[in-house]
């Protein structure tokens, strides 16, 4: 049975399934005594109500200026690098950091003050899953708020002094443009790298070739001889490509046909290949890590491979997690979780957290699941909640710049606590404090073990 999403939040499960096996589905809940609620019936439907409200937005722009509160196509993300960089040519740079499995180029955008000394540097980047549109749309945002703040903002003109930032909005080119191209892919995850060779027999030998119904809407491909498996799919899980603990099976397949297959080898992939390179030639500079997705209102930091296994700067973390999460309750009053990513969410293996905290050195790692909190929109987020949702983590990620720039001794600085893009005193919250405790408690139990 093929269920095409699956997500759990807390004790809950979301799955989106496929008309044909929808009744079968609900016979097998059934069977098992495990209760269900039908949120949405026509999932197709729904899909294409999110496009057509996009599409609306569109015809309402207005020459010469980008439109933030709408998703925006790959060629149009692409231009508004440039623009931006022709715009601030003394603050912004475009930079090459990678190629897709179809030859498109992976851009960052690089902003700060050019220095004649070492700078230190943020690395964010989204659109690692095609699907998740939101996050593309929020790291826009933030490099436009860097932009048009500096000169008029002393934190953000400070921290572009002091930092440089690099910003990749759409690291799955590929996979984010297949999103696009119809209605039954807008919920595509994977890149579209098609190794189309041989099925395999289960004992190494090839034995025939794959096939693939249709267009690959379906993802469905098929072995001419049915006793030969692991047919050739579309497309690799990008976040479950990384040189970390790639080899486990926790959280990824060796099904080239699972939304979370892990690909050939560690960074077989030209995207995870070439943004690992760029960030570990940067190695030591880079000392944050950020990588945005969505869903579920998350702020989580190394480990996603393992359950019970605490890295060593797990206090600095839990300080960290707790300034950005109480600075973006502040803002729009919505509550992102914290802690290990595979505590709160699930385990999986090869993901970019683990790997820039693991194999590139980089403390401050984390993975930032954006709005909704799943319940009502899940990868479908409207686009009347890209604003909100990009308003509420800019303070966040200033924090963690700030936090990079001043090191573990920061508590706050205190900026205007109220409104769209105010920074926020994070010591003014409830969860900071209970946070801080929890750290506190931490380090005592460390010491305690020493003796």
């Amino acid at each position: 049975m093929k269920i095409s999403t699956l997500r759990i939040v807390d004790d809950e499960a979301k799955v989106t399934v496929g008309p044909s096996i929808a009744d079968e589905f609900k016979d097998l809940l059934r069977h098992y005594k495990l209760p269900f609620e039908v949120h949405v019936e026509d999932y197709r439907e729904y899909i294409e109500d999110h496009l057509r409200e996009n599409l609306r937005l569109a015809e309402d722009d207005k020459v010469g200026e980008f439109n933030f509160a709408r998703y925006h196509p790959y060629d149009e993300i692409l231009q508004y690098l440039r623009d931006t960089v022709e715009r601030y040519p003394t603050l912004a740079t475009v930079v090459n950091v990678a190629h897709t499995f179809e030859g498109r180029p992976v851009l960052a955008i690089k902003i700060g003050v050019a220095k004649n000394t070492p700078k230190r540097a943020v690395w964010m980047d989204a659109g690692i899953h095609a699907r998740e549109w939101v996050a593309p749309a929020t790291a826009l945002y933030f490099i436009h708020q860097l932009v048009t703040r500096y000169g008029n903002d002393q934190t953000v003109t400070d921290l572009l002094e002091k930092l440089d930032w690099y910003i990749a909005p759409v690291i799955n080119a590929d996979g984010y443009i297949y999103s696009w191209s119809h209605p039954a892919r807008r919920l595509w995850r994977k890149s579209t790298a098609y190794y189309n060779s041989t099925c395999d027999d289960g004992n190494g030998d090839p034995t025939s070739s794959c096939t693939c119904t249709g267009d690959d809407i379906g993802r469905n491909c098929t072995c001419t001889e049915p006793t030969v498996r692991n047919c050739t799919c579309l497309g690799v899980d990008l976040n479950r490509n990384w040189d970390v603990k790639w080899g486990g099976q926790i959280g990824s397949s060796t099904d080239p046909c699972s939304d979370v297959y892990k690909g050939r080898s560690p960074l077989s992939e030209p995207e995870t290949k070439g943004v690992s390179d760029f960030i570990l030639e940067r190695r030591g500079a880079i000392q944050a890590y950020l990588s945005l997705h969505s869903f579920s209102q998350l702020w989580m930091s190394p480990y996603g491979y393992n359950a019970t296994k605490i890295p060593s700067d797990y206090e600095d973390h839990v300080k960290l997690s707790a300034i950005a999460t109480a600075a973006i309750s502040r803002v729009h009053g919505k509550q992102y979780r914290s802690g290990r990513s595979a505590a709160i969410l699930y385990e999986a293996t090869g993901d970019s957290m683990d790997w820039a905290y693991d194999k590139a050195g980089i403390v401050h790692s984390y993975t930032i699941e954006l709005r909704d909190d799943g319940w009502e929109y899940a990868f479908l987020l409207p686009p009347d909640q890209i604003l909100p949702t990009a308003q509420e983590v800019f303070p966040a990620f200033i924090q963690v710049g700030l936090y990079v720039w001043d090191g573990p001794n920061y508590e706050y600085v205190p900026f205007p606590t109220s409104g769209a893009g105010s920074y926020g005193r994070p010591q003014d919250s409830a969860v900071y404090q209970w946070l801080l405790a929890t750290s506190l408690m931490w380090r005592i139990l460390n010491q305690a073990a020493s003796y």
